[in-house]
């Protein structure tokens, strides 16, 4: 999941880069820094000398962090531009977020950090994909009835499809986590982690098939393209 978040991150950027376009920068920005967050996490853990993992801990939390903010406000801007609550809720998202670095960084020595940084950040962050699932899955179901009266392109309905998937895999792998928690207290139990590779490998294939090409002269409509088309 992280390479494919990575590979799939950089290509949405790079097309981003080209049209200018908000949902492409905004999730290509989720994609990539979630994939490199997880790597500085895993260094910090398994490679980087004991002595010198806080800093890659906190800066791969904080890059996590970001990563969850541009997808909230992807989520926003792409499927709910015209409204204002979702501001409300960006901002909430961010502040506990925010909160949760700030007791990071106090505690930057201590490995594992106090719970509340574990339980703040991991409840905000499902909360963005679980947002983002609802809205993707409902496009995806609007779609799919106008496709059946051949007003959507079938391409872009699945991929609505997908990334509802991919992002309800991720509430999984939160979800896992946190039950791991409660189970195995500071380390992860072997279910848990058996749960989140599952649903990673299917979030990985999910993303794989919904933004990498498959044939020439596919439709490569960005997210918010197809959205606006939806609406």
């Amino acid at each position: 999941f992280t390479l494919a978040s990575l590979v799939v991150g950089a290509r949405l950027l790079a097309l981003a880069a080209r049209t200018r376009a908000l949902a492409e920068a905004a999730f290509g920005t989720s994609l990539f820094l979630g994939g490199a967050g997880f790597v500085l996490l895993v260094l910090a853990s398994r490679v980087i000398a004991a002595e010198s993992a806080p800093v890659p801990f906190a800066a791969g939390n904080l890059v996590l962090h970001v990563g969850s903010m541009a997808l909230a406000f992807g989520t926003w801007r792409v499927f709910r531009p015209a409204e204002r609550w979702p501001a409300a809720l960006v901002t909430g998202i961010g502040a506990v977020l925010a909160a949760s670095f700030a007791i990071r960084v106090e505690h930057l020595r201590m490995i594992p950090p106090p719970a509340a940084v574990f339980w703040m950040s991991t409840l905000a962050e499902a909360a963005v994909y679980a947002w983002s699932t609802a809205e993707s899955l409902r496009f995806w179901t609007m779609m799919r009835r106008r496709e059946a009266l051949g007003l959507a392109n079938p391409a872009i309905t699945r991929r609505f499809g997908l990334w509802g998937l991919c992002t309800a895999c991720a509430i999984g792998m939160h979800a896992a986590s946190m039950a791991g928690r409660l189970l195995a207290g500071d380390v992860m139990s072997p279910a848990a982690i058996v749960a989140s590779s599952a649903l990673g490998l299917v979030a990985a294939i999910s993303l794989a098939l919904a933004f990498l090409p498959r044939r020439a002269g596919a439709r490569t409509d960005g997210p918010e393209a197809a959205a606006q088309r939806a609406r």
